[in-house]
């Protein structure tokens, strides 16, 4: 892009949360800043879907020119000009003022190149979402102009509801865990640099432990600093970890019974078990798999005008599974969230088991599952 060159298509970044999808993002700008000095160098700008409610804000972030709104308005007083009024009777239309817009965009990326990030693109309306990738393609055919989207698993059903056919185009990135070498260079590196070591025993116990996680290699990392900070510790071997393996624990159980009562509040929670017990004894399953399972354990009051897919979409969202791209196979989001889910539901039936004067339901989709050993 600073050669002058347009990327052949936008980016699609997804995966589920904690995975890091942020933090590229930020990596993005950071490496596209580093030509600031050059004549052509590299714009960037940066929204969420709550910024781009309307069409008037999605060219505020799209152009660097302050007085487009003066300029459009042909020298009229712009005293109580309201933007999303203004563009409200516009935006549908084939009309001269997109056509403004969309050459002045075309002629900033001439002279700056333009990176626009879009975070938790997931959340966008559908129409505004329409407009922006309408946008990205008209301005790539004439200059330097690259459209990164990124948002959980539920991202890639969205890009397909919203009927724009290049979107398949795009160049699609999964966002999933680490292998182990990595995730011991994201325990390691940040110690080392500050003179605190980790013996290989330790090492290894908090990689396994993580589980290539992002999200828990951060909170592996937290935990293993305050540890050598509190006790002025310059290396750590497994007999001083206990307690920092409580924080992480403390943390990392909370987080799963968040997403457990998220999914028991959707009435999805039997499909989870069920999905869950799947996962037991494979690292990846098929969507006829997961369609079958789900519809043995689907909501017993669910709306009639749900269908399987939409709950096995709604399962994705919450990134409970996720499909990763480049393959048509469903892999957990992560793995010891449903572990989790097993335990609590063992920990339940026991539970009715015990009560020999309350009758267990028969089943009806929200019945208590085998679960084998």
């Amino acid at each position: 892009m600073a050669d002058g060159d347009s990327p052949a298509a936008d980016m699609v970044m997804y995966g589920p949360r904690g995975m890091g999808k942020t933090v590229l993002l930020n990596w993005l700008v950071d490496e596209a800043k580093r030509g600031e000095a050059n004549d052509n160098s590299i714009r960037t700008s940066s929204a969420t879907p709550n910024q781009l409610k309307n069409p008037a804000e999605i060219w505020g972030f799209l152009l660097s020119d302050e007085g487009w709104k003066e300029k459009l308005l042909s020298g009229e007083t712009t005293a109580g000009f309201d933007a999303k009024v203004f563009f409200a009777k516009t935006w549908k239309e084939k009309s001269p003022t997109n056509k403004i817009l969309l050459n002045t965009l075309i002629s900033e990326c001439k002279k700056n190149p333009l990176v626009f990030l879009l975070d938790e693109a997931h959340k966008m309306e559908p129409e505004q979402c329409l407009a922006l990738l309408n946008i990205s393609q008209q301005v790539q055919n004439e200059a330097p102009f690259l459209l990164v989207l990124a948002g959980t698993p539920g991202l890639s059903h969205f890009l397909t509801t919203v009927n724009a056919s290049f979107v398949e185009r795009s160049d699609v990135i999964g966002i999933g865990r680490l292998d182990a070498q990595a995730t011991a260079d994201a325990i390691v590196k940040p110690l080392n640099e500050h003179g605190i070591e980790i013996d290989d025993t330790t090492l290894a116990q908090v990689v396994e432990d993580s589980q290539h996680y992002p999200y828990f290699i951060q909170l592996w990392g937290a935990a293993l600093w305050d540890l050598a900070k509190e006790k002025d510790l310059q290396k750590l071997t497994s007999q001083e970890i206990t307690e920092a393996e409580t924080k992480v624990e403390n943390r990392r159980l909370n987080f799963y019974e968040k997403r457990r009562k998220t999914l028991s509040d959707l009435g999805l929670l039997p499909a989870a078990v069920a999905i869950a017990t799947i996962f037991q004894d494979t690292e990846t399953t098929t969507m006829d798999t997961l369609i079958d399972v789900i519809a043995d354990n689907s909501p017993v009051d669910s709306p009639a005008t749900q269908s399987v897919n939409e709950h096995l979409q709604t399962i994705i969202r919450h990134e409970f599974i996720w499909n990763p791209p480049d393959t048509d196979l469903y892999e957990a989001g992560i793995p010891s969230l449903m572990k989790y889910v097993l335990d609590r539901q063992r920990e339940h039936v026991q539970e009715r088991s015990s009560k020999p004067n309350q009758e267990i339901p028969a089943k009806n989709g929200n019945s208590d599952l085998d679960l084998g050993p």
